[in-house]
């Protein structure tokens, strides 16, 4: 499906596409060698490897609101560019890596270009596209990205079919060669920031008042950040908490939570587009809060396998409950995008995006240490804790939506489109510009 429809602007939104392609391919490539490089080609013990690797990961989050000022004073298009290109760096340090400092100054650079994608990206998908087109791009983009993440991950697997050093090398500069185009590509972008004269004054003062002060005094954003951070520990859950169940508990085959991790990744490729366009009519902050209720059911499903014995039924369990829990992602993703980045005001959009995806770095970073801590208490208590604090999340979602912009919550249809099975009339938005958020301390509210 097209990320928006024909005319005036479309090449970009496709330039922009093919670029977090570009830089998915990358990531999918170095992904299956991130520890055993290190440890393979310069020799280090995995014990350093790790430590260098958190240290990197640590400083990355620290230095990632400064990213959201970047993106309010220089435009999406250049924060983005450069992090990919600082990326593309690091990867390229890789090589020449034989000791822990050189490690950890390599692994610095990729780290900090890689906090620097969430807010960035999503601002400059807010320069790109308005109301009910951001949500599409946002939903292209993720299958896109799941996508050269598989093709990424294959071509990976095929050089180090080679068990060679070279195969290695092969391996981590292809990362940076993915980086660095798409670095180009969006460095080719045309600039779509918002001019100052634009801005309304209430966001001009917030702008010069100092910033992420106006975003701390927003407590419905702020809200909305706090609801989503039980909602961000489910995408780690695939990654961290189902091998070990898998293969612990469940006492299933090796190569199973592979299996799980590839049909999750195959499905949100396939099935993303058209889920979107099935919901982008619905209000944003309710598709988010349905797409936590079928990743709690996910969730009790995972837990009750542990009740039956294995073979073929147990290895069905898993597949359907891990295509149920895709469902729950095909859901909150895109509108959970889409509606934080649309309740930002345009001049602080890169301080509020900064602020929102501050909860999923924080998830990200805290989810191994936490679900292994949970998991040697009790792996079906886990999979019920995070089961309750998701239904928490969306229950909080929802009590929001009335605080929350409703250009937000519900985007503007398209131009020359009514928006189908709604009796509300368009004056709901009125007294605001389809994708132009309102400002941070008086929101428009439906009535």
């Amino acid at each position: 499906m097209s990320p928006t429809r024909p005319g005036k602007g479309t090449f970009p939104r496709y330039r922009y596409l093919a670029a977090v392609s570009a830089e998915a391919v990358g990531g999918g490539m170095y992904v299956p060698v991130s520890l055993l490089y290190f440890h393979r080609v310069a020799g280090l013990p995995l014990g350093q490897v790790g430590g260098a690797l958190t240290v990197a990961a640590l400083v990355g989050l620290a230095v990632s609101p400064f990213f959201g000022a970047l993106v309010d004073r220089l435009g999406a298009r250049t924060v983005v560019a450069v992090g990919f290109a600082v990326r593309a760096v690091g990867f390229v340090c890789y090589p020449f890596v034989h000791q822990w400092w050189q490690l950890l100054a390599a692994a610095t650079l990729v780290a900090v270009g890689d906090r620097s994608f969430q807010a960035s990206i999503q601002a400059l998908i807010s320069e790109l596209a308005q109301g009910a087109e951001r949500q599409r791009m946002i939903a292209t983009q993720s299958s896109l990205r799941n996508a050269g993440f598989g093709v990424g991950g294959l071509l990976a697997s095929l050089a180090l079919a080679a068990d060679a050093d070279w195969a290695y090398h092969a391996v981590v500069l292809g990362s940076g060669a993915g980086l660095a185009l798409a670095a180009v590509l969006i460095a080719g972008l045309p600039s779509g920031r918002v001019p100052a004269a634009a801005a309304t004054t209430t966001e001009a003062d917030g702008k010069a008042s100092g910033g992420y002060g106006a975003v701390l005094r927003d407590r419905p954003y702020l809200g909305l950040t706090l609801a989503t951070v039980p909602l961000a520990f489910c995408y780690s859950s695939l990654s961290v908490i189902l091998p070990v169940y898998t293969t612990q508990t469940l006492h299933a085959s090796a190569s199973l939570p592979g299996l799980l991790f590839t049909v999750n990744t195959v499905l949100v490729a396939l099935a993303q587009v058209p889920v979107n366009s099935w919901t982008s009519k619905w209000r944003r902050t309710r598709v988010s809060a349905m797409g936590g209720v079928v990743f709690a059911a996910s969730f009790l499903g995972f837990a009750m396998l542990s009740a039956l014995d294995g073979g073929v039924v147990l290895v069905s369990g898993l597949l359907l409950t891990t295509v149920l829990y895709t469902g729950g992602e095909l859901l909150h993703s895109p509108s959970s995008g889409a509606l934080s980045t649309d309740a930002a005001p345009d001049a602080l959009r890169g301080r509020y995006l900064a602020v929102y995806y501050l909860s999923w770095s924080v998830a990200k970073a805290a989810a191994p240490a936490l679900f292994t801590t949970l998991l040697a208490v009790s792996a079906n208590l886990t999979w019920l804790l995070l089961a309750g604090g998701v239904l928490l999340g969306s229950l909080a979602m929802l009590r929001l939506e009335p605080r929350l912009p409703a250009h937000a919550v519900r985007p503007a249809p398209e131009p020359g489109s009514a928006e189908p099975g709604s009796a509300e009339p368009a004056a709901e938005t009125a007294g605001t510009v389809p994708g132009a958020a309102a400002s941070p301390t008086r929101r428009t509210r439906r009535s």
